[in-house]
């Protein structure tokens, strides 16, 4: 702790070229006890507690003379999980740059301030404070802005400040800021995410995922840090997916995700306030407000290329996806001019998929799936292994969230590689053709990374080779699970 004490004197005595900061442990704390405290119910999404979370945020805010980007505080959103409609807002606020020539742009910075909320076991309510999850950083943000507030005057950028609604439930605020374009995104510079930064001195240092994006990273994570006599742990390229950095990164923005580590009781009731390193968090915010400083007096922040405005209309989140999935089912054979047809047997498949958006509203859908099909017959089970390539088009419901809906429409090609009928060889020199076409049709779901759908397919060419008569073609449904990375 005397160590702690120490880095955070040197900080304000070595300031060099940047501001000076002193940020008050003590406010911290203060915060902390109330974003954390039990009354606030761990601030779920859409709830009356995470509401008064951000009311909180928005009176800080102002106590520190930070403007409102907006009208108000709030930035607005509803957000569809299936039949419910959830009220969600970001709390976004601005300092102003004064370089005419630099004000226009923004550095962002951020940190979402909901947690789990609460449940019921064995009868007794059981309260998620996430306390360094993430109040550690909607506070941390609170007294950055205050220090940034305090030297507006050397601020070159302009800096906009927003704690974000929904992360917990899947980066929802920070995805509608993007899809809302509240800013005029190619003006971003970059972008912090600071989620769970109250463990410094558990963790040994600070993490800085995607800083070495930015210029002047070397700077910032070496001599400036050591004039603060802060620890830089991890600095990458990186941009962590699994905070509000993700849907900036996604457009481009150099998105930096600032946090101390999992050495934390991380989604645990435990997440309680009286366990964080408030002088580590205040070394934190020193160190932060200083690179903020830097990086808004910056000639070039960073060499990646600015958001498309065209493109970002067309552009969701998650653009590009991939993963694995398993189907199980049946098959029979369609006699295509007969009053009969084949009796079903069991028929499963894995394999490969990718979804590439459109729209808001549309996907691609790829994939490369081994499959087995078939029909019960005369002399045994008709049963055929084949690598399958469908194309398919999902129509799907428009708003992002955790749930979503589609219907699908494609086709499909097929190579079969061998099969038997009972204790025999398919024939598919002779006999059996070895390809099939036909189409695809079904519905489905995505339920944050797992995808369920309800498949139909129909073969459109015969089974049997044209020399052999009769039309036989292959008809399956299955039920596909799947998981995107």
């Amino acid at each position: 702790m005397k160590r702690i004490l120490l880095s955070l004197v040197l900080c304000t005595l070595l300031s060099g070229l940047s501001a000076q900061f002193n940020t008050k442990a003590a406010r911290l704390r203060a915060h902390l006890d109330i974003l954390a405290g039990d009354s606030l119910l761990g601030r779920g999404f859409g709830t009356p507690q995470g509401e008064q979370a951000a009311a909180y945020i928005a009176q800080a805010f102002e106590a520190a003379g930070i403007e409102p980007l907006l009208a108000e505080y709030s930035h607005h959103f509803n957000y569809r999980q299936g039949i419910l409609n959830i009220a969600g807002q970001n709390v976004v606020g601005l300092i102003r740059g004064s370089d005419p020539d630099l004000k226009d742009e923004y550095i962002v910075l951020g940190a979402h301030y909901d947690h789990l909320g609460w449940e019921i076991e064995e009868g007794d309510t059981v309260v998620y404070n996430g306390a360094d999850d993430n109040a550690s950083g909607s506070s941390a943000l609170i007294e950055i802005a205050r220090n940034l507030s305090q030297n507006r005057e050397k601020l070159g950028r302009s800096v906009v400040l927003i704690a974000f609604d929904g992360e917990e439930n899947g980066l929802i605020g920070s995805t509608f800021f993007i899809e809302d374009q509240v800013l005029e995104l190619q003006k971003i510079q970059a972008m912090f995410s600071l989620d769970m930064v109250g463990m410094y001195e558990a963790n040994e240092g600070l993490n800085l995922s995607g800083i070495k994006l930015l210029n002047d990273a070397e700077f910032l994570t070496g001599k400036l840090a050591e004039r603060c006599n802060l620890v830089v742990r991890k600095a990458n390229s990186a941009i962590e997916q699994r905070t509000d950095t993700a849907p900036f990164g996604e457009i481009g923005i150099a998105a930096i995700h600032a946090n101390t580590g999992l050495k934390s009781p991380y989604h645990k009731p435990g997440d309680d306030a009286h366990l964080l390193d408030y002088e580590g968090m205040a070394l934190i915010c020193n160190y932060l407000s200083a690179v903020s400083m830097e990086l808004s007096n910056s000639e070039v922040v960073s060499e990646l290329e600015a958001p498309d405005p065209e493109a970002l209309q067309q552009k969701g989140p998650g653009v590009f996806r991939a993963g694995l999935r398993i189907r199980v089912g049946s098959a029979y054979h369609n006699y295509k001019k007969e009053f009969f047809q084949g009796k079903s047997i069991f028929a499963t498949g894995a394999g490969l998929f990718t979804q590439i958006r459109l729209g808001r509203s549309f996907t691609l859908q790829p994939e490369l799936l081994y499959e087995t099909a078939g029909s019960r017959h005369q002399d045994g089970n008709f049963r055929s292994h084949a690598l399958t390539a469908p194309l398919s088009l999902l129509l799907t419901t428009p708003t992002e969230g955790l749930v979503r809906a589609h219907l699908q429409l494609g086709g499909y090609y097929s190579h079969k590689f061998a099969g038997r009928i009972g204790d025999r060889s398919i024939d598919f020199k002779n006999t059996y053709t070895s390809e099939e076409y036909g189409l695809c049709l079904g519905f489905g779901m995505k339920v944050v990374n797992m995808h369920y759908d309800l498949i139909i397919k129909q073969g459109l060419n015969s089974l049997l080779r044209k020399e052999n008569g009769a039309k036989i073609s292959q008809r399956a449904i299955y039920f596909t699970m799947g998981y995107s990375f």
